[in-house]
């Protein structure tokens, strides 16, 4: 991974320069890294690429994965510890079907080199700087991850964009390096099996789902894809006997589900929707997102009086202001359309 942190002379010049300025000298060493990274990113554009450090310094552009390693290179000139947390913002899923890539990204925190643990204290988070340049009001914290699965997210954002560019080989080289990193990662074990489907080694693709079921470290989104590969490939009652223990999973993030029922939703599956958004509002009833996704499902269905009944729990749920205008337009439609 030497090379994805390796600075140009040039770069690792300028960042010198500044950290050792002697006017800079009374700010703290992992403030200075935090300027200095505010500094050089003031023209910072956001594309979908995720560049070395090096590269996304040269382009002054990348995605917050290549920020993370931009920020991680400066903290290693400067020997500060650098904690990783990952982030959950609105899921984006692949067109065809395949759960690809989720919209999720790393955002660093830069830690304070003076902070110690107070005794007998349960340390969840260290004192620091947090840098995450592409937040959203949809961010949700998702935990805290170390640098073996932040290596690994590396790995799989560039086999992702090997996919989409239908370099199958390359991505399985990547895939089988993020693997390294994080042996039971369903999202690699997920694109492993997409990318042997559409090499067409049906096959093997089906190996890796039945692998991936029985060891990854969460089966919802595997159980997920793998019943849509079975759909596909005409074999309907496996492929339910796979919704139906997906429908039993005891999987404790209603997140999850809530990505589940889009999934479920957008295949036209309204009454499955309906589970996963329901398993989502059952964990989680104060988040707007389940109750959103119920009421869409219950439109779907002719369910007027549920959908009504869940638009209006996601507007009394809905923490931002643009979220509640937007239910409340929604609701409003459904009442003319009821009345028409």
């Amino acid at each position: 991974m030497g090379e994805v942190f390796a600075l140009t002379d040039e770069q690792q010049r300028d960042f010198q320069r500044y950290f050792h300025a002697e006017r800079n000298q009374e700010t703290p060493p992992h403030k200075r890294v935090s300027d200095y990274l505010e500094l050089i990113t003031t023209d910072f554009s956001y594309r979908g690429e995720t560049y070395t450090a090096s590269e996304a310094l040269q382009q002054s552009a990348g995605n917050c994965l290549a920020i993370a390693i931009v920020t991680t290179a400066l903290a290693n000139l400067a020997d500060i510890e650098v904690d990783y947390e990952l982030i959950d913002s609105a899921p984006i899923f692949e067109s065809h079907g395949n759960h690809v890539r989720r919209n999720l990204h790393v955002r660093s925190l830069l830690v304070d080199p003076t902070w110690e643990p107070a005794e007998n204290f349960l340390i969840l988070k260290r004192r620091g700087i947090m840098v995450d340049y592409f937040a959203s009001k949809y961010d949700r914290f998702r935990g805290n991850i170390d640098e073996s699965e932040y290596f690994a997210m590396y790995y799989r954002n560039i086999a992702a964009d090997a996919i989409e560019d239908k370099e199958f080989a390359k991505a399985y080289w990547l895939l089988r390096e993020s693997l390294e990193w994080s042996p039971a990662s369903p999202d690699a074990l997920n694109m492993l099996a997409i990318v042997f489907d559409r090499a067409g080694d049906k096959t093997k693709s089906e190996e890796i789902y039945k692998y991936g079921i029985a060891h990854a470290t969460q089966q919802l989104s595997l159980l997920r894809n793998y019943s849509i590969f079975l759909k596909r490939e005409g074999r309907t009652a496996e492929a339910e006997e796979i919704k139906a223990k997906l429908a039993k999973l005891d999987n404790p993030n209603p997140f999850d589900w809530v990505d589940a029922g889009h999934q479920a939703f957008g295949d036209g599956e309204y009454y499955r929707a309906v589970d996963m958004f329901a398993k989502s509002v059952q964990l989680a009833p104060y988040l707007h997102e389940g109750h959103f996704g119920l009421a869409k499902a219950y439109f779907r269905l002719g369910e007027m009086r549920r959908a009504e009944h869940a638009l209006e729990q996601a507007i009394s749920n809905a923490t931002h202001t643009m979220d509640r205008d937007r239910y409340e337009l929604k609701l409003a439609a459904l009442n003319d359309y009821k009345g028409s």
